[in-house]
């Protein structure tokens, strides 16, 4: 199931860049990602979209998969944190972001994924903000604060 989420958002890129190069990948693959968190079949109630924004990543910005990689398994490692993967994926994904950031501004070589643009941090924004509100949803299900039946 993981390599199917994972492959879910890389294919969802590679589509979109066929259709319209980079723009294209980096919004299919944050379709992907929505998609997965909230898919139209099931209510609207899907995952939380790790697993298919590491497709994503993977696709779109390939340079920093490693880096990601690391700071995700880095911050899921330290002791005591009680929610290590909300931790790690918000660690992780502010991470990307920022990274996105610095690879744009600095032109830097992005492996076999699209050039570095405007639309690189602007999508693993976008990917992280819903992936964050899966997470917090999840908390307030769990937690009883909802209103909605388990």
């Amino acid at each position: 199931v993981l390599l199917g989420d994972v492959g879910k958002g890389a294919i969802a890129c590679a589509g979109g860049a066929l259709v319209a190069g980079g723009a294209g990948a980096h919004l299919a693959g944050t379709a992907s990602v929505v998609g997965h968190c909230y898919p139209v079949w099931s209510g609207f109630r899907g995952g939380k979209g790790v697993a298919t924004s590491v497709g994503q990543c993977l696709a779109t910005f390939p340079a920093y998969f490693p880096i990601d990689f690391l700071v995700g398994g880095a911050t899921a490692a330290l002791p005591g944190w009680k929610q290590r993967a909300f931790g790690a994926t918000s660690v992780s994904s502010l991470a990307w972001v920022a990274g996105g950031v610095v690879w744009w501004r600095k032109g830097w070589w992005n492996g076999w994924g699209p050039r570095p643009s405007a639309a690189l941090p602007l999508a693993s924004a976008v990917t992280s903000a819903v992936i964050a509100g899966r997470f917090v949803a999840a908390g307030r299900v769990a937690a009883g604060r909802s209103g909605e039946r388990r």
